[in-house]
């Protein structure tokens, strides 16, 4: 990270505690069908707030997860209508489009700050009145960590908040092994574990397994297939969501054992979505940028980590048919 990137990174924090403590209520979102990064970036930030701004009403929404909760992160709150009619700040962390914003209320905010690491999405699905975007950053949790890190002078940042913090930098660099980690991101990770934070409980409670986990990823050694071109992918339709007893969250829980695999270009994780009556894909690759596929398919995201979706398996040859084509070296 340079010196202009820091400077402008520092007028934006300077934005976003200004507002902090403008307002008297405050709501963070995060994406539906949240990961590590989007639960460890909003309770980070709404830590940190409830620690340095006591006074404040300040919740945290959205669905739950029912591998994280509560072990990891706090059940989601369940906030009235009436209090969204309330004058008050949304700040969302980790969420690029409208449609992926796990709360139908943000609306009614009089004003909202947007903290994200994904590039901008299509023109209809913007939001957001300030921006703090950096799609560069492998991680929200870190842009938040950065945030409180940058006021540790002046407010508390306490191991609570860092520990949800470390945790969602963790969840999206793969433990530091995804390609875009830096040495910024293990100078900022470093900080948190300076700050006393119990890594080791963190990874066992992050990757723990049981059973019922272990005999999902039976199912994908048994059921993966692999194109002449390199593409990797494995279904779960709704009979063998029911059959697995997993949520719909759960169908890339294993899709990063195949991104190594001699041979594999790309891999991808088809899931039946029961609410939406769609199929979700996560796409993931080692080398290949993937996002411009996913938006072929209604999605987008990072180069090599992006999702997109399915209304039925019938599209599912042509996914796999722009995976196989997408060259060795890609340009986004």
């Amino acid at each position: 990270m340079d010196q202009k990137f820091f400077k402008e990174l520092h007028n934006k924090f300077k934005y976003l505690e200004k507002k902090i403590a403008e307002y008297d209520r405050i709501v963070v979102y995060r994406h539906s069908s949240p990961d590590f990064d989007a639960l460890g970036a909003q309770m980070g930030l709404v830590t940190w707030i409830k620690d340095n701004f006591p006074q404040k009403e300040v919740h945290y929404v959205g669905d739950r997860h029912t591998t994280f909760m509560p072990d990891l992160f706090p059940e989601p709150e369940q906030v009235s209508e009436e209090w969204y009619r309330q004058p008050h700040l949304a700040i969302t962390v980790d969420v690029s489009n409208l449609p992926r914003v796990a709360c139908e209320h943000l609306s009614f905010a009089k004003e909202v700050i947007k903290i994200d690491h994904h590039p901008l999405p299509r023109e209809e699905e913007k939001f957001g009145d300030y921006l703090i975007v950096y799609p560069e950053r492998p991680a929200a949790a870190e842009l938040i960590a950065l945030f409180a890190l940058s006021r540790s002078k002046k407010f508390k940042f306490s191991k609570e908040a860092a520990t949800y913090c470390y945790t969602g930098i963790v969840g999206d660099t793969g433990r530091f092994m995804y390609q875009d980690t830096d040495g910024a991101t293990l100078r900022i990770s470093a900080d948190l574990l300076d700050l006393g934070i119990d890594k080791t409980k963190i990874y066992d409670l992050m990757y723990e397994t049981d059973i019922r986990r272990m005999n999902i990823l039976r199912y994908c050694l048994n059921n993966y297939k692999v194109t002449d071109k390199g593409t990797c992918y494995f279904v779960f339709d709704k009979e063998t969501i029911k059959e697995l007893d997993m949520n719909e969250n759960e169908g890339n829980l294993h899709i990063n054992q195949f991104r190594n695999l001699k041979g594999v270009r790309v891999v991808a994780s088809i899931t039946w979505k029961e609410e939406k009556q769609e199929y979700r894909v996560s796409l993931r690759s080692s080398h290949l940028h993937v996002a411009p596929v996913a938006r072929q398919f209604a999605g987008g995201g990072h180069d090599f980590a992006a999702g997109c979706r399915l209304l039925t398996l019938d599209e599912l040859p042509s996914l796999i048919q722009a995976l196989d084509e997408l060259p060795d070296n890609v340009e986004d």
